[in-house]
């Protein structure tokens, strides 16, 4: 079999190209849920001039489906095995060999980490220990626990829940300068009067969340540009 792993790190950079895809995926999928939002809202032309649009309504549903928290467990997963992977390396850097049940550690509290947590780090020297504990929780480090309490819940229990915020916006070219709006979608109503066509401007402002509020996407990101880092803090040691 042909070996394309020319760098220690390459199975972890591969993992975050993979979260990487999955993420734009997760684009796609919130940007095909704006659309359908947009196209569904509910509203009516005002019968009196300059006929604006009133009465703008929520759609019918939200369009978010269950594949939306699947891809966030995929991308949560291979950000996870990054680390992991990270670990392995590290184990046989400095040992010289392989180290079986190596695993990142994330610890809530210092004892944890002297004593379940170094066993996750067997045959790694002290300095690189030294790093991986600057990365914990009860050091502060918040987008590690947000990463482990995200891939427990995937790998343990259920699809990571959440919930959406959508703000709509319609403008009706009988009131509105529609060259004036920008990132909306087109849609057509009847004059309330002559039946005749009527260009309608929808804006839409969506976005995932975490069940405590936080933006999925954003989120995301931010861990990812984290393992990035974590990687490239490590990257010399193997030159």
């Amino acid at each position: 079999m042909v070996n394309y792993l020319k760098h220690p790190l390459d199975s972890c950079r591969e993992r975050v190209r993979r979260a990487e895809e999955h993420l734009l995926s997760l684009e796609l999928e919130v940007a095909s849920m704006t659309e359908k939002q947009a196209n569904s809202l509910p509203f009516d032309l005002d019968p009196n001039s300059p006929h604006a649009v009133i009465n703008v309504g929520h759609p019918p549903e939200t369009f978010a489906g269950v594949r939306s928290g699947t891809l966030v467990g995929e991308i949560i997963y291979n950000l996870r095995c990054a680390l992991d992977y990270l670990v392995y390396a590290l184990a046989v850097l400095d040992s010289g060999s392989p180290q079986n049940g190596t695993q990142f550690p994330i610890m809530d509290a210092a004892k944890d980490f002297a004593s379940r947590g170094k066993t996750m780090l067997t045959g790694i020297k002290a300095a690189h220990v030294d790093a991986i504990e600057q990365l914990q929780p009860y050091k502060g480090c918040n987008w590690t626990r947000h990463l482990r309490d995200l891939s427990n819940m995937d790998k343990h229990r259920h699809i990571v829940p959440g919930g959406g915020k959508m703000m709509a916006t319609v403008h009706s070219e009988l009131a509105t300068d529609l060259s004036r709006i920008h990132g909306a979608f087109d849609r057509v109503a009847k004059h309330p009067h002559t039946g005749k066509s009527v260009r309608i401007k929808v804006h839409i402002s969506a976005q995932i969340v975490f069940l405590d509020g936080t933006p999925v996407i954003q989120s995301l990101n931010e861990i990812k540009t984290q393992v990035i880092d974590t990687l490239r803090q490590f990257e010399s040691d193997f030159q």
